[in-house]
């Protein structure tokens, strides 16, 4: 018995050897330090004060992930962690334009293979699955992009990870192309009481060109914008141009207050459920402002109104 016991565990320390030698051989700590540095760009122990602070810790944090992913990539490229570190990778494309980085030419690893990897986790798979059918949007809608390819793959996403917690921007979005397909083939049909009692009917405004504007109170870039939207309509408003306010707002009194400040002479929708504003859901708009010009026969014929306002309506008068 003895002797069987002392084989045993003899046995057992050599796997257990062993499995360290192939644990540290698959880079384990590698792997640990490019987590740990995820942690910390994720969640800071010292909050930027400062914009630029934010910047300036942005930047280090990536640069040392950029570095760390790589060696670890080196001491262990099957270790299972890679899977995380990549969806990281694909997920900080955003961040590297605000901190100058610049992102790989390439990835090590693609979103598509961590959806179909084996040992990748569940919750890992989804969200790269859901990044993927995100980012493939922008050259989908773009001239010449294929939706009818992007809505299989979105719609197949859904049906593959149905638990995803962010699916509502998959589901928004194929609502946004549909109405944005639908907006094509008639002229907009909108139809409200404002805030301030007014009727509002897009159809009774043919023969004049419409700005219908997505914005909130509480939307830094829609604020920023404002000056360019109330500067074209006092300088085009008497040739016949219209803008219809669509609000994101939660809180009517302040809405009111801040129209009236600013001098918002056109009528505004409000029904107090901002992300889920009725009009906004219906056209699935997932970003404001989202600044929509109408021609004179009342078609959507921009989206994008935003930076050009004044020379497009201008342009649209003319027709």
């Amino acid at each position: 018995m003895k002797a069987r016991h002392l084989l045993c565990l003899g046995v057992t320390t050599f796997v257990l050897a062993v499995t360290s030698s192939m644990r540290a051989a698959d880079g384990d700590a590698e792997w640990q330090k490019v987590n740990e540095i995820v942690e910390g760009v994720k969640n800071p122990k010292e909050k930027p004060k400062t914009r630029e602070e934010a910047i300036g810790m942005l930047k280090k944090g990536i640069t040392e992930f950029d570095a760390a992913y790589a060696a670890a990539l080196k001491a262990g490229p099957s270790n299972a962690a890679r899977w995380d570190a990549a969806l990281f990778e694909a997920m900080t494309g955003r961040v590297r334009e605000v901190a100058g980085i610049p992102a790989p030419a390439k990835p090590a690893i693609s979103l598509d293979d961590i959806v179909k990897a084996a040992d990748a986790k569940a919750e890992t798979k989804s969200q790269a699955s859901l990044v993927s059918v995100m980012e493939s949007a922008e050259a989908a809608e773009a001239p010449g992009g294929d939706l009818a390819a992007w809505t299989a793959k979105a719609e197949k996403h859904l049906k593959d990870f149905p638990d995803e917690k962010m699916n509502q921007m998959v589901e928004g979005k194929l609502k946004s192309i549909k109405a944005s397909a639908d907006l094509k083939t008639k002229p907009l049909e909108l139809k409200f009481t404002a805030v301030d009692g007014r009727e509002v009917d897009v159809s009774k405004l043919q023969g004049k060109v419409v700005l219908v504007d997505f914005w909130a109170t509480w939307c830094g870039p829609c604020v920023a914008e404002l000056p360019n939207v109330i500067k074209a309509y006092k300088e085009l408003h008497a040739k016949g141009f219209e803008i219809v306010g669509i609000s994101l707002d939660q809180d009517k009194a302040e809405l009111e207050g801040f129209v009236k400040e600013k001098g918002m002479e056109w009528p505004q929708y409000f029904d107090g459920k901002g992300w889920q504003n009725e009009i906004a859901s219906k056209y699935g708009i997932q970003s404001i402002p989202a600044m929509w010009l109408l021609n004179k026969k009342g078609m959507v014929v921009s989206t994008d109104a935003r930076g050009h306002l004044e020379e497009a309506v201008t342009k649209l008068l003319a027709e």
